[in-house]
Order: structure tokens, then C-alpha cells, then sequence
């Protein structure tokens, strides 16, 4: 038996094209009963909440035991081959000590027998089976197809799996579903689910033919214009409920509109005879993926933004209106692929009880608002097919990333009440903003923000940021068809110094590089996260690194409160090269008349190189930043952005406590000050940890500040010294969660 990879490829395809879980399972072992010439193939499937395999499609064996077929994991054949995630190809079934008959099957006649498990990232998703009449076991090379096969549908398996919607239901009526997203703004949600309707699939190509040159650049100029009319009105309808900040990111909107990558580059399509409906498709992917080629989360959400543009100018341009909305009075969820600030606007405030969004990142321009708002989001909702769902009561959960649609009434109600607590403790919270985040036994902890945007500042002021920890100044280098100059630099960095006044601000130099690609300055790796990337990056281009270095200490004129960061330091000659030109800079501008004065100089502990060199840099610096989510990423040597790995990536794992501590503890004894940003740093449970560590220092997001805060000052760090005992003798991270679970349960997080 040969089969080929496009025959493999081709039954990819055909379960991809099923319209449900039951058709594509039933594809399954439909093709390859058909595909191995066998009278029987069977597919168990793992109840996602028992342990239990549950006989979910077969062909040859009876259908009416499809779902009544149930087995322990280590009950039968195929509960042997589950507990053991092992094959099992026999000549005769019933002969094996583990056989079980279920006569309702109707499967006597069958002696052969071969069941191979289906594993998806270490998790049992099920088994298939096959059968034949002859009592000889199957040839080695339908053993190893069928393990093939196996391996390669394991993942699309897990996802219906997961889902349950292939368990029969014993109770009539409609039932709930639940899909599972990316937390983008916490809060629960309850409304009518609205679909924010473009009408527009950016991934299906439309007409690329032009039919006439000026018709094409009037449609598009035409449309440019009443996007742009569209996005002022929408800015004044909601400016009563954003700070100014906010609604600067419809200034944002306007200026991608305005750029001439975007509006010369699709001119410039339109003019080589191409629609402008192509040309605005085609110039909006050349420069998201500008942004998406970026390893900096923050950086790829900027993409989206550019999609929603493009999506605004082919509705316009294709005249399509959007489906009619409830009424002013009903809660609603606004779901869509993609939603932007302006799709907000059309809507009143208080009627919006959530947002969902099929695509996106919680780091999107959605999410800013969305946070502003108080508007509870749950980004990345890729399986919910919002047509179908459209107009049902649904919830958005954005504290653990998920919607609940068409929820029971006591579901309903237990989330309504959990809503309500919610809203009392931010109440709590509130009052909480001007008092210091210090514990019951008086270890102050200094609270910073992370920020990129100007839209990021008031946020960061709102909730009580003590400072910027982290200024990502990767933003005026992207929005650019070429490298910003210093003028542009110091305007941008400048604001947000000045907005932070006296409080300290930390600008990350040029984090770019690698996978961060420059439109203007392009280069492929092999391996980009061990490439050429960050300070080494800039340190070969050193006219930008000093042009950078020059609009930051401008821009700190008379405010005494810049530090710079120096990212991806792993070598002591890197950072005496920065501190170089920082005293190289200061002496030029002095000379041309500017009062600058010399900034606090700091690295980041990313490479774990650099947390061992800490004795040899202590000289070269004022302070140490730890980047937990970069340091964690090469200490265990896991991409928390591949699927397929990032279930490894945990900042408790055993190795980065001995990291964090070991940098502590060498920092104390340099009298080097010490923060940690990242995501540990707004995580409850990590908290405890890093204050019985003795960092007094954390950088995070503007709107989990309230809640750390509050913990912060509802403990005792002589209690969590023996939390971290415990821990530090746990063998993986999931031993030291267990530890620290009961300590969070007690605050109720």
C-alpha cells in the first residue's frame, strides 16, 4: 500500500472543508477506511471532562453505538493504548488479555486489529482503530501510514475534541458553547451579540483589473476622504468618555490614512493599472507586515491596525452598509474580525457590554480603548463563527479569555453576580491610587508602567504609576519609509517625559533587528532570535544609535528624570560602547548651546549571559532591568510565541526562580537598584514570589497596577519568605503553583 504526501495533503483538505465536527470525523474514517481498503475504522475521542474514550465516528461498525461506545483509559484495547501512547497491531483481538466485546457494535466477524494513539503537544486526544476479517496482523507499511496519519490529524482532532460539540447530549434544548480567546481587557460582558459586518474578507482577493485609470483613483480618493470625514466624527461623538490621549488614537487612524506609504503606494498600483480595490488590499498587507514580522507583541498588534484601515476604505468603496443594530437600549457584544476605535463610536458607551474579536491582540489599539472604556474584551477568538451566533445572548469572560454564547439561566446569573463583585472591588480599588503599594510590615514596592504609545499615558497617571519602567521607542521607526529624524524623535519622546514629570522614564533604546524588520532596512537570519538584533543592531549602525541617544537627552531638557535602557546586552564592550556615545553626545550638544544633562544608564538582563557578567558591567551602570518574559523565553529555550512549545513557557519554572534570585542577590550586593517588567510582574501568584525575593521595583501594565497594588498591600513579606522556601524545593512549575494557590485563594484572585 503507497500513498502519497498529496494524498495525505488532499484528506487535510477535505476535513477542513466539512461544514461540522460530526461531517469531518465522519470524513475521516470514511477516507481511510476507503484509502487502507478495510471494512472498519473507528475514532475514540477523550471526553474533555472525564476520563473516558468515547467511540465518536466509525465506519463499518454499527452507527448506533457511536457515543454509547465508552472506556476507561485503561479499559480494552483501546483504553491499553491510550494509558500507554503506544500502537497495538494484532492478528487476532479477541485472543489479547485486554479485549472487550461490545456486542452492540457489531464487531465479531472482525480479527484484525491496529489502534494507534493521537497526540497533540503531550495531551491524549484519542485513538483510531482499524479492522479486518483476516487473522493476520498489518503489514509494516500500512502500520507506519496509519501512524502518519495519526500524527498529522492529532491537531485538528484536539480542537474538536476540546470542544465536545461530538458528545451526544442527553437533555434536549439548546445548549451553550464555549470558545476560548486571548484576555485583552478584564470585566465581564452580557449582551445581544451584534456583528460588526464589513462585508470585506481581506483574504479573498478582489478583481485586480483596472477598468479605467481616473475612475479607479477617484474611487479611491472619494473613499479615503469619508473614511477620514467618518473617523472626525466619530472621535467627537466619544470624546466624553476617553481621556484626550485616547481619542488621539483617531489622530493615529488619520495619520496612516494620510501617509504616503499608504496612499502613494496604492496611487502607485492603481496607476499600473491595477483596481483600487486591489491596489488598497495589496499596499495595507506590504505594510502590516512591517509590523507583524516584529517579535515585540506590541509591535505586531500595530498591523492590525493598518488591516482596519484597509477593510474601512474597500467597504467604503464597495458601498456596502452594515447590517442593522439593535436598539439604542439592548446591552450589546460587538463581535468581528477585526473591530476598530471608530466601529466603537457608532455605537453609545453605555450600551457596549463587551468585545470580541476573532483576530487581534490584547496589545491592539481595540484594547487601549477597549481598557479605557472599562469594556471587558477577549481578543483571538478564532473558532466562533459569528454569523451563526449573531443576535444570541452571550458572554464575554475577558478575565480568563472566554465567551460563553447562549448561556443557561444560572449561568447567566452566576456571572451577573460575579460582575457585581467585580465592580465593587474596582471601587475598592479606586481609592487605592495616590497610597504606596507597601505591605503590612512595611516593604515599600515601587509600581511602574509599561508604555509605547502617548495613548498609553494616561492610563499609566490614571492607576497610579509611580513612572515609565519601560518606554518602547520602536514606534517612530515604523511608521516611517525611512529612519525618523531627530527632530521627529524628540517630539514623540518628549511628550512623554514631560507627561511623567518627575516620575522616572525609562526609554528602551532600539529594540529592532532580526525578526523586527524596517520597511526601509531589511535582512533575513536563519535564526533570528540569536542574531542581529537589539543593541547589536544599533552598535553597527551607530549614526542611528547616536541620532536616538541625541532626541532623548533633548528631549529630557530641564526635567532631570530620563534613564536609558539598553536591550539584548550579553557582552561588557557593548554597553562602554553606549556609555561612549552617551558622553560623546552630551559634549556635542553642549556645544551647540542645549542644557542636557547626563541620564541614569541601565541594562536589561534579557540573555543570560549578562546576569553572569553583573560583577564586570556593575561599573558601566546605574540600574538593571529584568526582561522576565525574554529571559524566561532563553533560559528555557522556548518560543512563547510557537503553539506548538508554548505551553513550556512559564516564568515559576524552577531554573528562572534560581535566575531572578540569583540577580537579586548580586544586585544587592553591587548596590545596583533592580526592576523586573514583564508578564511576572502582573501575575498575583509571581508577586508573592518576587517580594519574598526583595524586589522592590515592578514594571507592568497600567490597568493590572490597581490590583497588584491592593495585594501588595494586603501582606506580609515575613509570611511569604516561607512561601518561597516551599517553592524553591518544587521540582516544576506546577509544584510551585500548587504552593502559592491557596495564599492567592485567600484574597479571593
Amino acid at each position: 500500500m503507497q500513498h502519497s504526501l498529496a494524498t495525505l495533503t488532499t484528506l487535510v483538505q477535505e476535513i477542513s472543508d466539512a461544514e461540522s465536527a460530526m461531517t469531518a470525523m465522519q470524513t475521516i474514517v470514511a477516507r481511510l477506511s476507503q484509502l487502507m481498503d478495510v471494512p472498519v475504522c473507528s475514532l475514540y475521542l477523550k471526553s474533555p471532562t472525564r476520563s473516558k474514550l468515547i467511540l465518536a465516528a466509525t465506519q463499518g461498525l454499527s452507527k448506533t453505538s457511536v457515543g454509547k461506545i465508552k472506556l476507561g483509559l485503561d479499559e480494552g484495547l483501546v483504553g491499553s493504548i491510550a494509558s500507554t501512547k503506544h500502537s497495538l497491531n494484532l492478528a487476532d483481538a479477541s485472543s489479547h488479555d485486554k479485549f472487550v466485546l461490545f456486542p452492540q457494535a457489531q464487531e465479531t466477524t472482525y480479527k484484525q486489529f491496529m489502534g494507534v494513539p493521537l497526540i497533540h503537544l503531550r495531551q491524549l486526544v484519542g485513538v483510531i482503530v482499524v479492522q479486518g476479517k483476516v487473522k493476520k496482523p498489518f503489514s509494516q507499511e500500512t502500520e507506519a501510514f496509519l501512524i502518519t496519519i495519526a500524527s498529522q490529524l492529532a491537531a485538528t482532532l484536539s480542537n474538536i475534541q476540546k470542544s465536545g460539540e461530538w458528545i451526544p447530549k442527553r437533555r434536549p434544548g439548546k445548549l451553550y458553547k464555549r470558545f476560548n480567546g486571548i484576555v485583552s481587557s478584564s470585566g465581564i460582558g452580557i449582551g445581544e451579540l451584534v456583528h460588526i459586518n464589513t462585508h470585506i474578507d481581506l483574504q479573498v482577493e478582489p478583481d485586480k483589473s483596472n477598468s479605467n485609470l481616473e475612475d479607479e483613483q477617484d474611487l479611491f480618493e472619494t473613499a479615503l476622504q469619508k473614511v477620514i470625514d467618518d473617523l472626525e466624527h466619530g472621535a467627537n461623538k466619544i470624546k466624553k468618555d476617553l481621556p484626550e490621549d485616547i481619542i488621539s488614537l483617531f489622530s493615529v487612524y488619520r495619520m496612516m490614512l494620510e501617509s504616503p506609504e499608504l496612499k502613494d503606494g496604492t496611487l502607485d498600483k492603481i496607476q499600473s493599472g491595477n483596481s483600487a480595490m486591489w491596489s488598497v488590499r495589496e499596499t495595507a498587507f506590504e505594510l502590516a507586515a512591517v509590523f507583524e514580522m516584529a517579535d515585540d507583541p506590541y509591535m505586531k498588534a500595530r498591523g492590525e491596525d493598518v488591516k482596519n484601515i484597509a477593510i474601512k476604505l474597500m467597504t467604503q468603496m464597495a458601498k456596502h452598509e452594515r447590517t442593522t443594530s439593535p436598539d439604542s437600549q439592548t446591552p450589546i457584544i460587538l463581535a468581528g474580525d477585526l473591530i476598530s476605535i471608530a466601529d466603537l463610536s457608532e455605537y453609545n458607551s453605555s450600551q457596549i457590554q463587551g468585545i470580541i474579536s476573532t483576530s487581534g491582540s490584547a496589545l491592539s489599539h481595540t484594547s487601549i480603548v477597549a481598557n479605557a472604556l472599562g469594556l471587558p474584551a477577549v481578543m483571538g477568538v478564532s473558532d466562533l463563527d459569528i454569523k451563526r451566533y449573531r443576535g444570541q445572548l452571550s458572554i464575554v469572560d475577558g478575565n480568563r479569555g472566554e465567551v460563553v454564547i447562549s448561556p443557561p439561566k444560572e449561568m447567566v446569573r452566576e456571572y451577573r453576580l460575579l460582575a457585581k463583585h467585580e465592580q465593587q472591588f474596582n471601587e475598592t480599588l479606586a481609592k487605592y491610587k495616590d497610597l504606596p503599594a507597601v505591605t503590612l510590615d512595611g516593604f515599600h514596592v515601587t509600581l511602574h508602567t509599561n508604555t509605547g504609545l502617548l495613548a498609553d499615558v494616561s492610563p499609566g497617571l490614571r492607576n497610579g504609576a509611580e513612572g515609565v519602567g519601560l518606554y518602547r521607542s520602536e514606534i517612530p521607526f515604523m511608521v516611517h519609509d525611512n529612519f525618523p529624524t531627530e527632530e521627529e524623535q524628540y517630539q514623540v519622546y518628549k511628550e512623554v517625559i514631560d507627561a511623567y514629570s518627575p516620575r522616572p522614564v525609562s526609554m528602551r533604546t532600539l529594540d529592532i533587528g532580526g525578526d523586527k524588520q524596517l520597511p526601509y532596512f531589511s535582512f533575513k537570519e536563519e535564526n533570528p532570535y540569536l542574531g542581529w538584533r537589539g543593541i547589536r543592531f544599533t552598535l553597527d549602525n551607530t549614526a542611528l544609535q547616536i541620532t536616538q541617544i541625541r532626541a532623548m537627552l533633548r528631549a529630557a531638557h530641564g526635567r532631570d528624570n530620563l534613564q536609558i535602557l539598553v536591550p539584548m546586552v550579553s557582552r561588557i564592550d557593548e554597553i562602554k560602547s553606549i556609555k561612549e556615545l552617551i558622553q560623546q553626545s552630551l559634549l556635542e550638544l553642549k556645544k551647540e548651546g542645549k542644557q542636557v544633562s547626563k541620564p541614569k544608564l541601565g541594562i536589561m538582563i534579557e540573555v543570560p549571559s549578562a546576569m553572569l557578567l553583573l560583577d564586570k558591567v556593575a561599573p558601566y551602570i546605574d540600574f538593571v532591568s529584568i526582561g522576565s518574559n525574554d529571559l524566561t523565553q532563553y533560559l528555557l529555550a522556548v518560543d512563547r510565541n510557537n503553539p506548538k512549545v508554548s505551553s513550556l513557557f512559564d516564568h515559576l519554572h524552577p531554573a528562572v526562580l534560581v535566575a531572578l534570585q540569583m540577580i537579586k542577590k548580586k544586585c544587592s550586593e553591587l548596590n545596583l537598584p533592580v526592576s523586573l517588567c514583564g508578564e511576572m510582574a502582573a501575575d498575583p501568584a509571581s508577586v508573592l514570589l518576587l517580594i519574598a525575593m526583595g524586589f522592590d521595583r515592578l514594571s507592568l501594565s497600567a490597568h493590572r497596577i490597581p490590583k497588584i497594588k491592593w495585594l501588595i498591600r494586603q501582606l506580609k513579606r515575613e509570611d511569604l519568605l516561607k512561601l518561597l522556601t516551599k517553592a524553591n524545593v518544587a521540582e516544576d512549575e506546577t509544584e510551585v503553583r500548587k504552593v502559592l494557590s491557596k495564599k492567592i485563594k485567600e484574597f479571593g484572585l
